[in-house]
């Protein structure tokens, strides 16, 4: 008889979505567990071994869950050459997994707080976005003139807090794709509101009574005596 597959856990603890990614991201790249160990070795400063590796994996599955610290997880995102909150992304609801934390119990907590916590929200990026001001190097490129002057070349590094902005629209595209199926669908929906609002816009006549009642087609002209 085919072996049963294992039910999917109904709570999943941040290192389970963590080892679910993992996996995820090894299949993006086309790897076997023993390249994608290769791969992150540099990184992690240490070569895990095939069956390490699949623990890891097979910690999704409700056994005994592997623990990540932070080093790990950054040495993940280096190697799989993924930004870190990949590696924290809940799965979709198709997998029926919420996240397990000590305040939700075995409630667990709604994947899209999760998502708001990978993310950011409104609120929460402009606080990172504020933090990130003081972060970039003021340093610039110059170049001295042979009549003296100093030519500017342009600053070392360039400001990172404009890439929360791309959060923010990915974000919003996710809510689009929620309420409205897709942008293009999200994008008809408000032309049909916006020729509403223009219909809503027209002048009411002078004379009401000689508005045409709707559903009726305006009289012929009154015709005239040559």
């Amino acid at each position: 008889m085919p072996r049963r597959a294992k039910p999917v856990p109904s709570n999943w603890t941040p290192n389970q979505i963590v080892a679910f990614n993992v996996a995820k991201a090894r299949l993006l790249r086309g790897w076997t567990q023993e390249e994608a160990a290769k791969a992150i070795a540099p990184y992690l400063g240490t070569l895990l071994s095939t069956a390490s590796f699949s623990a890891i994996e097979r910690s999704v599955d409700a056994g005994r869950i592997r623990e990540f610290n932070a080093d790990e997880i950054v040495a993940l995102a280096r190697g799989f050459r993924l930004p870190i909150g990949w590696f924290f992304t809940p799965p979709s609801v198709w997998e029926r997994a919420w996240v397990a934390t000590p305040d939700t119990g075995d409630r667990g907590l709604d994947p899209e707080v999760m998502m708001d916590l990978v993310l950011g929200t409104a609120d929460t990026l402009e606080d990172w976005k504020q933090y990130l001001l003081s972060w970039p190097n003021p340093a610039v490129r110059a170049r001295h003139l042979p009549d003296g002057r100093i030519e500017h070349l342009g600053r070392v590094q360039e400001d990172v807090h404009p890439r929360l902005d791309e959060h923010l629209r990915l974000r919003f595209r996710t809510l689009l794709r929620h309420h409205f199926g897709s942008v293009d669908q999200a994008d008809e929906t408000f032309a049909s509101f916006r020729a509403f609002l223009a219909d809503l816009d027209d002048p009411v006549p002078d004379n009401p009574e000689a508005a045409t009642p709707v559903g009726e087609a305006p009289a012929p002209p009154a015709a005239t005596a040559d």
